[in-house]
């Protein structure tokens, strides 16, 4: 499985991002346990995009 990545639109499996340091943060989660045989949902994207927000990540 490849990630659907846009670096130019910050988007993710279709899920837009409005904050540069939240994008490169999901991404690089989402990319690290892809590795390890880990397949993402597009909810999966859009939850870990609200949780970083939440963190104050941007």
């Amino acid at each position: 499985m490849t990630l659907d990545v846009d670096k130019e639109k910050m988007m993710i499996m279709g899920v837009v991002f409005d904050n540069k340091k939240v994008f490169k943060s999901v991404w690089f989660a989402l990319s690290t346990n892809m590795i390890e045989g880990w397949h993402p949902t597009v909810e999966d994207v859009e939850r870990l995009r609200e949780e970083a927000v939440a963190l104050g990540v941007g």
